[in-house]
């Protein structure tokens, strides 16, 4: 018999394949590209960098040899260069202490100006902190270029967004384009430097010249986009069609653009070089044409993060070209993702970083398929490569759409000849109108042509769907389960690919996100200077006001509103109560029913009024307005005295919703209807302004919880001293959504009121306060 003890001999052999894999992983490319990217995203999850000095000090351990030293180096190092740049961009931020301060402030405009009917934007790039200032200009007295001098004095403030779950993160856009401060100018003064040539003043320069030459044709934008790498010109519409379709990315000059580019040039070169004979290595010839190609159009696109990315993409390939080595395809995209992140760590937490290593990663898992007949495996690529990306740009975007495979393996395959074609002519056009103005025209023409085949499509029903994927957890299921489905066939498991898509497809949540009968989630939206309410019972939604819309065209009910609602899964509006018509209350209130349903709408420009006496129960909620009644309201009521008042009661608590009513409403309310006020949570009546919120009226509510949806830094000093010192002193908690973000209040039977604010939750660093 054999000797020894069997236990011991198997966990010996399991300490024997961790050793030998992290050998391997230590000479692994691939391995320590993914240790860069993970440790490097971690980093950037925090709310604060890592203590720099506990990351050198740990460094000097992997100066020993043992298996997986390497890879320890590499997390060190790469979190410590994420640290090092996170700690950068926060010292160089505007301070939250001077917000609101007035500053005069010198320097040039740096970057394409962006401008509409009321204002002009531009970042000002100074040598001092902040060093980048992002200023709106209203009724702007002069156009201004890149490579401008101005000297503005300009109200500043820390950097900041409305902070919501499943809405666009402005905070962190900001934070990936290196803005120190945001602002606008009050005055503008004279400076008498004279503007510097750049290349996005050559840029601006040739926009100009651009729209001249084409006289607002409708696909003036299409073109620019192409070829210059400026998007303000396509219109609302046409980014409705592009993301309906699933070809937006067509239109944003990235890996794909600059690739087609760079491989045009690359073979093109190579073809001529070799019928040439010219005694030089073909081969490293055309790599170094088509890098400098590459870089060229990056540059004349902006050479923004995205651009910078692919360029950096593009060179690693080249390199491997130039330098005549035999590397896997995979080792090439290591390569690329660490150059990547060593010029930019930031890079990590911007979609398109994501999208872009994501897509190439996928075509290489796939590359079975080229063994296929050319058009049969093209199709089926193409298909499988929209399904892989699909759960990733849910995540990002929110939504995807069905028809995306089908219409990017007709246009993709075009844009591979059209993108040289429009950039060749646009050049030429603007060197030389003469010979290039009519061929511009043309081809101006020749789109606007063939885009309403794209609208069409764009209108099929279903052509997109609105997908919010509800977790990091679910996400990872969803990838995993796409790269299960498109498994080679025979291998075992892909009948797991369903069950791992189902969490993702279905909005699966843990059980403690389950509402309870007679439970119900009330979610104050971060909408800025306004009010939404979002209430939830088991199987019912009520949205209380959707926020404000402004003449810029920024609306918080498509920017925020709907979002949060598919984010938690409710497509559908049974009730959307107006408590008046204020813009900053009602102005949202179109977008949000053009998008999602809405079964019934009360209160201002609805079907009905809200009256006092009125009441339903949703799931054992019971819901009813308090205020007001038919003899409470005249013609010359002003519209704040006439929001209406909605109570809340729970098996777990009442939450009361107040509107903008005043302090002669209040007292109307003490006197008539006391005990209908008493609540656990109070929605603070006009953003905390100084004319509500009476002591009367709060003693009769006391409330435990009182939530204030009020603008960062607004004009009007909301909330009141006076407000916030008497909802103190009847002792309640106060949560404002200018500093939480979104504030959701869950409410359970038999359990304590839950407050949390979204910006607790998702504390990252580019978050302030």
């Amino acid at each position: 018999m054999p000797s020894g003890h069997p236990a011991g001999q198997k966990q010996r052999s399991y300490g024997g394949w961790l050793t030998y894999g992290l050998r391997v992983a230590d000479g692994d490319l691939r391995v320590v590209a993914v240790a860069v990217v993970a440790s490097t995203l971690v980093v950037y999850l925090q709310p604060q960098p890592l203590p720099l000095g506990v990351l050198l000090a740990l460094l000097p351990t992997c100066l020993l040899r043992w298996p997986g030293h390497v890879l320890f180096a590499v997390v060190l190092c790469a979190s410590a260069l994420a640290s090092i740049d996170m700690q950068a961009r926060l010292d160089s931020r505007w301070p939250v202490a001077r917000t609101g301060e007035t500053l005069m402030l010198t320097g040039r405009v740096s970057g394409l100006v962006a401008e509409d009917a009321f204002r002009s934007r531009f970042v000002l790039e100074r040598d001092t902190p902040p060093y980048r200032t992002r200023l709106s200009w209203y009724d702007a007295e002069r156009r201004l270029l890149p490579g401008d001098c101005v000297t503005a004095s300009a109200k500043l403030d820390t950097p900041h967004g409305s902070v919501n779950p499943g809405s666009f993160d402005y905070e962190a856009w900001l934070w990936r384009e290196g803005i120190d401060a945001t602002g606008y100018i009050r005055t503008m003064g004279q400076c008498d430097l004279p503007a510097i040539m750049s290349i996005d003043r050559w840029r601006a320069l040739a926009l100009e010249r651009l729209e001249g030459m084409l006289a607002g044709a409708p696909m003036q934008g299409i073109i620019a986009a192409l070829s210059l790498g400026a998007r303000d010109g396509i219109t609302d519409p046409q980014w409705d069609v592009l993301r309906a379709t699933g070809t937006n990315h067509l239109v944003a000059i990235s890996g794909l653009h600059i690739g087609l580019i760079a491989g045009w040039l690359f073979f093109v070169t190579r073809w001529l070089a070799l019928r040439l004979s010219c005694g030089i290595s073909a081969t490293r010839f055309a790599a170094v044409v088509a890098f400098a190609g590459a870089l060229a159009y990056a540059l004349l696109a902006g050479l923004a993060l995205p651009t910078q990315r692919a360029v950096i993409m593009v060179a690693a390939g080249l390199f491997a070209t130039v330098t005549m080595r035999q590397l896997a395809l995979t080792r090439v995209l290591a390569i690329a993702a660490i150059g990547v992140v060593l010029w930019s760590p930031v890079s990590v937490i911007a979609p398109g970083f994501w999208l872009s290593f994501g897509a190439v990663a996928w075509l290489l898992y796939l590359g079975r398929f080229a063994t296929q007949s050319r058009v049969k495996g093209f199709i089926v690529l193409q298909l499988a490569l929209v399904a892989g990306l699909a759960p990733v740009t849910a995540w990002f975007f929110g939504s995807a759409s069905l028809v995306a495979p089908l219409v990017n393996a007709l246009l993709i395959p075009v844009a591979a000849f059209a993108v040289p074609v429009i950039l060749a002519i646009t050049m030429l056009a603007l060197a030389w109108p003469t010979a290039g103005g009519p061929l511009l025209a043309l081809l101006s023409d020749a789109l606007n042509l063939a885009w309403p085949a794209l609208v069409a499509v764009a209108e099929w029903p279903g052509a997109a769907v609105d997908i919010a994927i509800p977790g990091m957890f679910a996400l990872a299921l969803a990838v995993l389960g796409v790269a299960v489905l498109c498994m080679p066939r025979g291998l075992p498991g892909r009948w797991l690919a369903p069950v791992f898509l189902l969490p993702a497809l279905f909005g699966w949540r843990p059980v403690g996100d389950v509402i309870a009968p007679g439970g119900y989630r009330l979610t104050m939206l971060d909408v800025g200077q306004g009010l939404a309410v979002v209430v939830r019972t088991r199987t019912h939604t009520l949205v209380y006001d959707a926020g404000p819309a402004y003449r810029s065209g920024f609306d918080a009910g498509e920017a925020f509103v709907v979002p949060y609602l598919r984010y938690v899964q409710r497509p559908y509006v049974e009730r959307l109560i107006l408590s008046h018509g204020d813009l900053d209350h009602a102005g949202g209130a179109n977008a949000l029913a053009q998008a999602l349903p809405v079964e019934e709408r009360v209160g201002a420009g609805g079907t009905r009024a809200c009256w006092a006496g009125e009441a339903w129960a949703w799931d054992g909620v019971r819901f009813s307005f308090v205020y007001p009644r038919p003899g409470d309201l005249s013609a010359d009521s002003p519209s704040n005295a006439r929001s209406c008042v909605l109570r809340i009661n729970g098996a777990g608590g009442a939450t009361l919703l107040t509107g903008d009513i005043e302090d002669r409403t209040e007292a109307l309310l003490v006197a008539r209807d006391m005990p209908s006020l008493a609540a656990d949570v109070l929605i603070v009546p006009h953003h905390g302004s100084a004319s509500s919120s009476s002591q009367a009226f709060l003693d009769a509510v006391t409330p435990d919880y009182a939530l204030i949806s009020a603008g960062w830094n607004n004009r009007w000093g909301f909330p009141a001293a006076t407000v916030v010192q008497r909802l103190s002193a009847v002792g309640a908690q106060i949560r404002n959504t200018a500093t939480a973000g979104a504030i959701e209040v869950r409410v359970s039977p038999g359990s304590p009121i839950e407050v949390e604010s979204w910006r607790a939750i998702s504390a990252r660093a580019w978050r302030v306060p």
